[in-house]
């Protein structure tokens, strides 16, 4: 099974596979402040792989309280609340966290920034997010088996700027709030790096 980059892992974090689904809001207001809420739904199959020791890598999202707020925590940020919902076929992940910035938030999904970003010049900010490397074609049967298996699976990030975004990239825009949708078994099998890009 292959991760997706640390976006998915907090909204991530913020980077998921396709076993995982993904709903998350980010509010930036404007004093630079994140207000992020998130639901993500994995597989169980997935769970119990990361529960056999050296398979532990494969779980691209912390899936216990402590984990997440230590990762939330080491990018000067706050989990506000957490609470998870087990199924037959999966489980369930709620939380709420708040950042004190936007370069904050773009950290704690991917501290070596590497697959999120933030900058600013000439009094724009950017925030920059990379939720897939892109699959090689070699690798077409497990993306096969992938779209069979995890169909029902989606990545849906929305996030609202203190004014209207310019730039967009891989974003629909609505005033101040662009989203993004995507099928998570798509965003495994695209043969291309997915990006996410926006500045106010």
């Amino acid at each position: 099974m292959k991760r997706f980059s640390p976006l998915l892992i907090a909204v991530s974090t913020a980077l998921l596979v396709s076993c995982l689904g993904m709903d998350a809001d980010a509010r930036i207001g404007a004093d630079g402040s994140v207000d992020v809420s998130m639901t993500y739904t994995v597989s169980a199959a997935v769970d119990e792989l990361g529960r056999l020791g050296a398979n532990a890598a494969y779980i691209p999202v912390p899936v216990g309280r402590d984990d997440l707020d230590l990762a939330a925590r080491r990018a000067g940020g706050t989990l506000r609340s957490w609470s998870r919902k087990d199924g037959v076929e999966s489980f369930v992940v709620t939380a709420a966290l708040r950042f004190p910035s936007a370069a904050a938030f773009a950290s704690f999904l991917d501290p070596t920034g590497l697959s999120a970003s933030y900058s600013e010049s000439g009094g724009k900010s950017t925030l920059t997010m990379r939720l897939s490397e892109g699959t090689p074609p070699a690798e077409k049967e497990l993306v096969d088996f992938i779209r069979a298996a995890f169909d029902d699976y989606a990545v849906s990030i929305r996030i609202t700027t203190p004014r209207a975004p310019s730039s967009p990239r891989g974003f629909v825009v609505a005033g101040r709030v662009s989203s993004f949708t995507m099928k998570s078994a798509d965003l495994y099998a695209s043969d291309k790096p997915v990006t996410l890009s926006l500045s106010w």
